[in-house]
């Protein structure tokens, strides 16, 4: 088998993984759903999920948020950010993540109802989010001379803040109740939101 086939199988079972893990999870919930289960309603075997996820259920949702995250952060949206064209990179970033959000929703109110029944995995998620904006945040400060006076500290945590404000917004907006009847309308009122909870939460 080429590189490129074993590739593109694995990619598959993973995805495969993943589709049923969480559909799995919205059916029955996560303390219910086992690996067995996930084996047999992708037709895969118990090994081939241990192969790729050796923590089982716990690697499964672990690395969905880590490639999830590395998705929805590719850009360099958020370390090139200056007063020129702080709302620019802002309007593509949550264009981005609403565009995200629609085309995984169902992953997403899985994921959701996954952290929330488990507390490591929820301390797990939260140790995950603030790395990760951590590495954003030191490469905006080495690139940027007005954001290297701003604490480490502080942009991380607004960085944090901001993301989970957005993303609550979304959710609720795409499952639950709809507060805005245009795309274009949300993008604006989450785009001043952002800037306006930077400001704020950054100002000395």
């Amino acid at each position: 088998m080429s590189k490129k086939k074993f590739s593109r199988n694995k990619e598959e079972k993973i995805e495969r993984i993943y589709k049923e893990f969480f559909n799995l999870i919205l059916k029955k919930g996560y303390h219910n759903t086992s690996t067995n289960h996930i084996a047999e309603s992708a037709k895969i075997s118990i090994g081939t999920i241990y192969k790729y996820f050796p923590k089982g259920k716990e690697d499964i949702i672990r690395k969905y948020f880590e490639e999830s995250m590395e998705n929805m952060l590719e850009s360099d949206d958020l370390i090139s950010l200056n007063d020129d064209n702080i709302r620019n990179n802002l309007n593509h970033f949550i264009t981005e993540l609403i565009k995200y959000h629609k085309e995984n929703r169902g992953y997403h109110l899985a994921f959701r109802s996954a952290i929330q029944s488990d507390k490591k995995l929820l301390a797990s998620h939260r140790e995950k989010t603030f790395l990760i904006f951590k590495d954003r945040a030191q490469k905006l400060r080495k690139a940027n001379k007005n954001f290297e006076k701003i604490p480490e500290k502080g942009l991380v945590e607004a960085f944090v803040f901001a993301y989970n404000l957005v993303n609550a917004i979304l959710y609720h907006h795409l499952s639950i109740m709809k507060f805005f009847d245009s795309e274009d309308k949300l993008i604006e009122y989450l785009l001043n939101l952002v800037v306006f909870s930077l400001q704020y939460l950054l100002k000395s």
